[in-house]
């Protein structure tokens, strides 16, 4: 029984991994996560905080127990333009965990205990704790223990006041609208459809809403942005639909008119890095030289492309690692 126990685990624990290694990516962007938190929490809140401060915090509080938990992801930002700060912990879940209250509380009094004990302070943070979901099943967890307790409210005061507060703030991705898409960022939209969509079987649906996303967020950023947060984007699709190969992915985006110059420059990308990734292997076995030369025509394939599109010479330099003269040369024949 103990073996079984240790296998249904070790299967939770990868999945759970292909979840939480794009999302700590992502949210580890800080134009992410400032603006998700600009956009969730109270305005009160936002008046006394310097979010130009927002800094993720490198250096973990916790001990290696709760990291096999957590994203581990703080930003810390200055309040009242002082030295004081709050730290917001955005944690993710892609599965019901009626625990969660209890880790993330667990984490938060391990950090402070660090902080004491460690840095020698006497002065504590504020720590926001953030749950982020996705998951199939409804979250129908509470999220404040008081709420735990019953009829706490009616207690006398003296019992009341000796109950920590434990609480975090609660964001279901999975049941988001278009509408509270809409009050983010397009990019930081798009990114959170990624989650939203993760466990959509129907290949088809996911790829739609990737394109009607990436159509979206090319009217706010940047080519190189877009190929950037795009293949993470594929990528993550490609995890969490372990039936689907890479070229079943690229044939039903063309199949869906994903034809695009930003759309293909993605897939091509995407080619790309598993060239160097044979490259790599095909180092050892004496294959570099044909290899450099097939990465070589195939960024000069790219760059055409671009360049057929109007783009301009220095996103296409930034998007295939070719110099500028060697562009400037391309779209000279192009235009001949």
């Amino acid at each position: 029984m103990g073996r079984l126990k240790k296998v249904g685990d070790k299967m939770k624990n990868e999945v759970v991994n292909k979840h939480d290694v794009t999302f700590k990516e992502v949210f580890s962007q800080k134009r992410i996560a400032k603006d998700f938190i600009e956009n969730n929490i109270p305005k009160e809140a936002l008046d006394i905080i310097d979010m130009e401060s927002l800094e993720l915090q490198k250096d973990t509080f916790i001990n290696k127990e709760l990291q096999e938990n957590f994203s581990d992801l703080i930003y810390r930002v200055k309040i009242n333009n002082k030295d004081a700060y709050i730290s917001f912990l955005i944690e993710h879940k892609s599965y019901k965990d009626k625990l969660a209250i209890f880790q993330l509380n667990k984490y938060m009094l391990e950090s402070w205990m660090t902080i004491i004990q460690k840095e020698n302070k006497e002065e504590l943070p504020i720590i926001i704790p953030m749950l982020i979901y996705h998951g199939k099943e409804k979250w129908n967890i509470r999220t404040d223990i008081r709420d735990m307790i019953p009829d706490f409210y009616q207690l006398p005061e003296y019992f009341k006041e000796r109950v920590p507060v434990f609480k975090y703030d609660f964001f279901n991705i999975g049941e988001y609208k278009e509408n509270d898409f809409q009050k983010l960022t397009r990019l930081t939209a798009m990114m959170l459809k990624a989650f939203k969509y993760s466990f959509e079987e129907d290949l088809e649906v996911v790829l739609e809403n990737f394109l009607l996303a990436l159509d979206e967020v090319q009217k706010e950023e940047s080519l190189e942005t877009i190929i950037y947060y795009g293949e993470i984007y594929l990528r993550y699709i490609e995890l969490t639909n372990s039936d689907a190969t890479e070229e079943d992915i690229k044939e039903e985006i063309r199949r869906l008119d994903g034809k695009g110059a930003v759309t293909m420059s993605i897939l091509e990308r995407r080619e790309l890095l598993g060239m160097e990734k044979g490259l790599q292997e095909g180092m050892q076995k004496g294959l570099l030289e044909g290899r450099q030369e097939g990465m070589q025509k195939r960024n000069i394939e790219i760059a055409k492309n671009l360049l057929k599109e109007g783009v301009e010479i220095a996103l296409v330099v930034k998007a295939t690692g070719l110099s500028k003269s060697e562009v400037e040369e391309l779209k000279e024949q192009l235009d001949n």
